[in-house]
């Protein structure tokens, strides 16, 4: 076994380590590209020395490329069967690729891979994700040209819930080079190296141009949305309870969330509207992925202005924001009067 595959296997069980072996069960999401091929290999070798108690991988095809779709899933499926683990596989069906939701080709496959891979969570499961370093700094630059949040601007975190990213930090040379040193085989989707996504053209054009001047770049952009993230959401549960911020149920789920309208009035813009967001988030059941600054924005107007007249405002797919004389809410549709 080679080093650089070793020190691959070595980063993978030192994460997982601190978990109780019950709760080692994995379903390693592949595509049949280098990047989960090789986390797909990495699992098998800890599942031989029984550092996981169980093993599964799963492939969603998406049926937009075609044979060469039909092939990344037989590819995925010899995979499994050449390891002796289960082979989990979910489609998408022509109605889902022909209604899409408004979302961009890139958010529609990750909405659906994500739902179809819920289904397979259980008590001690987790779900890894190939995702590197070279993604998560792609996903930094992205937010941080289109607008963000501090706290959004990481994009993707490494546990959350079931989900784990174990090579969030790894540059994606380190996975090649360790897949070359094996030999491994694996499928190259010929979309990545199209520049008809912006994600491409930052993959091809942009990060390595900034890493060309700064070759330490990609580490320190990581550092600053980690310590973004991590500023912000201190900022925000002081902010929840300064603006005495409360969550209102019927059985499990939430019904409303509502906070003083005085105390959000005073906080700065940029705290005031993480509180906003939070509680649309608090609210919604994912339509608030869909907010905008500028909506929030007015709200906060509104808010400032006293609440008089009431004022409410659809955020996005029945999702309100009001502001009265006494507080802020959000709650979703009809508008109540």
């Amino acid at each position: 076994m080679t080093n650089k595959f070793s020190d691959l296997i070595n980063l993978v069980e030192s994460k997982i380590s601190h978990l109780p072996f019950e709760k080692r069960g994995v379903i390693v999401a592949c595509s049949g590209g280098v990047d989960s091929t090789a986390l797909f290999a990495v699992f098998c070798e800890l599942l031989k020395a029984e550092k996981i108690f169980s093993l599964a991988l799963f492939h969603f095809n998406y049926g937009l490329r075609g044979e060469e779709s039909e092939g990344d899933e037989a590819f995925c499926r010899d995979l499994a069967s050449g390891a002796g683990v289960p082979f989990l596989a979910a489609r998408a069906t022509k109605e889902q690729r022909e209604t899409r939701q408004g979302e961009g080709v890139q958010e529609w496959a990750r909405r659906l891979r994500r739902e179809a891979l819920g289904q397979w969570i259980q008590e001690g499961t987790l779900i890894a994700l190939a995702h590197h370093a070279d993604d998560s700094a792609e996903t930094v630059l992205m937010r941080m040209m289109r607008g963000t949040s501090l706290g959004a601007m990481r994009g993707m975190a490494e546990w959350d819930g079931s989900w784990w990213r174990p090579w969030l930090r790894v540059p994606k040379a380190e996975i090649i080079a360790a897949a070359e040193e094996r030999a491994m085989l694996f499928r190259e989707d010929s979309t990545n190296e199209k520049l008809d996504y912006a994600r491409n053209v930052v993959r091809h054009r942009v990060l390595p141009e900034l890493l060309r001047l700064w070759p330490a770049g990609r580490q320190k952009l990581l550092d600053l949305a980690d310590d973004a993230h991590a500023v912000a959401s201190y900022a925000l549960l002081k902010a929840l309870e300064d603006t005495d911020f409360k969550l209102e149920k019927k059985e499990v789920a939430t019904v409303s969330a509502h906070c003083s309208r005085e105390r959000l009035s005073e906080l700065p813009d940029p705290i005031a509207l993480a509180v906003l967001a939070h509680m649309a988030q608090s609210t919604s059941a994912g339509c608030w992925k869909q907010l905008s600054r500028a909506n929030l924005l007015k709200v906060l107007m509104a808010a400032r202005a006293g609440g008089q007249p009431r004022f409410v405002l659809e955020m996005s797919k029945g999702l309100y924001l009001e502001a009265t004389k006494d507080r802020v809410r959000s709650f979703p549709g009809p508008a109540q009067t």
